[in-house]
């Protein structure tokens, strides 16, 4: 998927952006335009709301937002080798993160230029670029027809919820995460995933839909075709603000999830303002304001206290964020085709 958003007028931007007399001065900026790319949903919203107008109050350059999927921008920046890159940042989950890097897709991230990187937790510092937000996944459930929240994965298979459990095809990132968490949880390993497809095909009796993508399985969820399933912190959210009963449980297994970061094209048109774009998502003034509702975006800046429905369903405080734990992503890449293979020939319904 990929396509470009049209100008919209928007807010002005009250945000009050710290480090930005730090930056160096930007010559003929407002001439320059910068082309970023951006996921589709919530964050794409959260780019245009909140990022795109602090960003041009910071430099007086304009941007242009591509709303295209992580795999999707790196088959173009494959594509586009040996001549200019279809855009100047990309924005990655962690699987094409090591793809990027491995084809010399991006730059190294200049540190030193970027006032905020020093205010990351450590773990969201990247040489590659740093990590603007993670994604945590863990159980959706219908509150009006679950009243008392589900405490482990295993409850999905409970008789009681059959044809009401709902999945999502493994092309998405949550359905991967998902399989390997499962996965470990039943005793399976990288390289071992007979664990896993063992649970599914015991939980099938129970599904009662699979989300081709996620914009199907949010439909399943806003018609309340499915009451339980596997979910991540920010759809919900998401689902919450449009009216659609929803709650997220973490089992006590314990949350899991994966980082979402951004990066510098290598052989960009406009390298400079492209670190000052990524910067600016770092300013503690724009997660501040992304955290909050209907985005509901997990902010990395240390700087930025955490509030809201991240301290009730993922986190109270930086330290217990840190903790959350992740997948081996070196090892998962390679078998993620045969996978998504193995699940639609075994699974999907």
């Amino acid at each position: 998927m990929s396509s470009k958003i049209s100008r919209r007028n928007v807010l002005a931007s009250g945000l009050s952006l710290g480090a930005a007399s730090l930056l160096p001065a930007y010559t003929l900026a407002q001439s320059k335009t910068l082309v970023a790319a951006t996921f589709p949903g919530t964050w794409n919203e959260a780019h245009r709301a909140i990022l795109k107008p602090a960003f041009e109050k910071r430099t007086g350059a304009s941007i242009t937002q591509s709303i295209i999927l992580g795999q999707d921008q790196v088959s173009r920046l494959i594509a586009a080798k040996g001549s200019q890159p279809p855009f100047d940042v990309a924005i990655f989950d962690s699987p094409q993160v090591l793809d990027a890097v491995k084809q010399g897709l991006i730059a190294e991230y200049p540190v030193a230029k970027s006032p905020n990187y020093k205010d990351l937790l450590p773990e969201f510092q990247d040489k590659w670029g740093p990590k603007i937000s993670m994604q945590v996944i863990g159980i959706g459930y219908n509150p009006k027809k679950i009243t008392t929240p589900p405490k482990s994965w295993k409850e999905l298979r409970d008789p009681k919820y059959k044809g009401r459990v709902g999945l999502t095809a493994l092309n998405s990132q949550l359905g991967i995460a998902f399989l390997a968490e499962l996965n470990r949880l039943n005793g399976g390993s990288e390289t071992d995933f007979e664990p896993a497809f063992k649970a599914l095909r015991e939980l099938l009796p129970n599904v009662g839909a699979i989300g081709a993508n996620l914009g199907a399985y949010a439909t399943l969820w806003q018609q309340e075709q499915i009451d339980i399933a596997p979910y991540n912190f920010n759809f919900v959210q998401t689902l919450k603000g449009k009216g659609v009963p929803v709650e997220l449980a973490i089992p006590e297994s314990g949350p899991v999830g994966w980082f979402t970061s951004m990066h510098i094209v290598t052989k960009a048109a406009e390298p400079d303002l492209a670190m000052a774009y990524i910067d600016t998502h770092l300013d503690p003034a724009v997660q501040a304001a992304m955290m909050k509702p209907p985005f509901d975006v997990i902010p990395t800046n240390s700087k930025v206290k955490l509030e809201g429905a991240i301290t009730q369903s993922i986190a109270k405080s930086h330290a217990e964020l840190s903790k959350i734990r992740g997948f081996d992503w070196e090892k998962l890449n390679p078998q993620r085709s045969a996978l998504i293979e193995r699940f639609n020939r075994e699974i999907k319904l």
